[in-house]
């Protein structure tokens, strides 16, 4: 594991789109699952104004998946997370649409296109990179408390502090337009990624980040440390503010 503390939100941004810009460098076939929400979409923008540069990475031959999406949403819909990468990431560089995929939300059968869409990972020979952001709770791309280590894809019902985390405004604007649920990759398909990137900012990410760097490593109370515990090649991403709580000296948690 890796733990890197940026002064701010604009040096988290410079992290992920350093880690994965020359992901894409080394490896132009790459295939990058993507989460939503204002820390990681700083990140995707980052990339963006590299991409647009003279002699910018290309991303033609990359893959990208959504890794969740809201249940009963529409591609279309302007909630929806495959309509905020459209939006924020995809429209702007050369990926061509056709690699990039989310679950469908709206799908007849949920059960069904959850499988279908491990399949379609598992077809691209899993992912590459993972970029996750970190809940209030501990969860990581909806993966909320109580979620196995051996999940997959999955609809996975919103706990209350989720639902009042996604109703405040950024996404949706009251609890009554609020989803109560999402498809989300489940914690075996990430652990199956081959570097997973957790980002938190600001100082009310700091107790879940304290939660899983120091303490209850590795329990389904708090999902994330499932992934700092036992993945073997994750980086934790964090502004100062987040890192406040920090109790283990960042030597002990850099570890080879």
């Amino acid at each position: 594991m890796q733990v890197l503390v940026a002064d701010d939100t604009d040096g988290v941004s410079t992290q992920i789109a350093d880690i994965i810009e020359q992901a894409v460098i080394e490896k132009p076939t790459l295939t990058v699952a993507l989460a939503t929400g204002r820390t990681a979409s700083r990140g995707y923008h980052e990339l963006v104004r590299r991409h647009n540069r003279v002699g910018g990475v290309s991303y033609r031959w990359a893959t990208f998946f959504n890794t969740d999406e809201y249940v009963g949403l529409e591609p279309g819909d302007s909630s929806s997370t495959r309509y905020f990468l459209n939006y924020h990431f995809y429209r702007h560089i050369d990926v061509p649409m056709e690699n990039t995929y989310a679950p469908c939300g709206h799908a007849a059968d949920i059960d069904a296109e959850c499988k279908a869409y491990d399949l379609l990972i598992k077809a691209r020979g899993h992912l590459d990179v993972v970029v996750l952001g970190l809940g209030y709770n501990g969860h990581v791309g909806f993966n909320e408390p109580g979620s196995s280590i051996k999940s997959r894809t999955r609809a996975v019902d919103f706990t209350e502090s989720t639902l009042a985390a996604l109703s405040d405004g950024y996404r949706f604007k009251n609890l009554t337009e609020t989803p109560s649920s999402a498809v989300a990759m489940g914690l075996a398909t990430l652990m199956e990624a081959r570097h997973v990137i957790i980002v938190a900012t600001g100082i009310g990410k700091a107790d879940a980040v304290h939660r899983i760097l120091d303490c209850n490593k590795g329990t389904t109370a708090v999902p994330a440390s499932q992934l700092t515990t036992n993945h073997p090649n994750l980086t934790v991403v964090v502004d100062r503010f987040a890192a406040s709580r920090i109790q283990t000296p960042l030597q002990e948690l850099n570890t080879p």
